[in-house]
């Protein structure tokens, strides 16, 4: 049977007859296994190492009813790169011959920004998840001193100390952050 994965589209497709931009889509051709891929990404069960593979898109119907509606897909594949997707065969076959090695820089720079950005995010709530965890668990400092140096170590807003679920308001201003960084990719 298999699981679906995902292929989200660096610009949304405009199937001919469709009013609404198709932003990603679903597929079995690479692995079955509820991956997300994304222009530049490595597909190691691609069905092919250089070539287009189509497959189908489905559009649901908009009101109960409507019959819904297919659309052949192509995907690029360049050395078990996705390359591209397109709707037209013709320009799918266009594209396989025209990817280069720039390409594959501009892939390896997004993925190591995407990679970085994820990391900082991570290192960021774990810092605020540990500082939370200290001044919850950690009793009164004993001097002034003392209290100086934890609020180096561990500083969180007192808004987020005072809350009634400073670990909500913990993770909510990184759901934040989260957002902002999914926009700049």
């Amino acid at each position: 049977m298999g699981l679906f994965d995902t292929v989200r589209f660096d610009q949304p497709l405009r199937v001919p007859g469709w009013e609404h931009p198709v932003i990603d889509m679903q597929t079995k051709h690479f692995g079955n296994s509820m991956q997300t891929y994304t222009i530049g990404s490595i597909l190691s069960e691609s069905p092919v190492l250089i070539g287009v593979v189509e497959d189908s898109l489905w559009c649901a119907p908009e009101q109960a009813g409507d019959p819904g509606q297919t659309h052949p897909v192509y995907f690029v594949i360049w050395h078990r790169i996705l390359a591209g997707v397109y709707l037209d065969a013709a320009q799918a076959e266009e594209r396989l011959r025209t990817v280069d090695r720039f390409d594959l820089i501009a892939w390896l720079d997004r993925a190591q920004t995407k990679s970085q950005r994820w990391e900082s995010r991570f290192h960021r709530l774990s810092a605020d998840i540990r500082a939370l965890h200290w001044h919850q668990t950690e009793g009164e400092p004993a001097t002034e001193r003392e209290a100086s140096l934890r609020r180096l170590r561990y500083s969180l807003a007192d808004d987020i100390l005072q809350a009634d679920d400073p670990l909500g308001v913990i993770l909510k201003m990184h759901e934040a952050d989260q957002d902002e960084s999914v926009d700049l990719a």
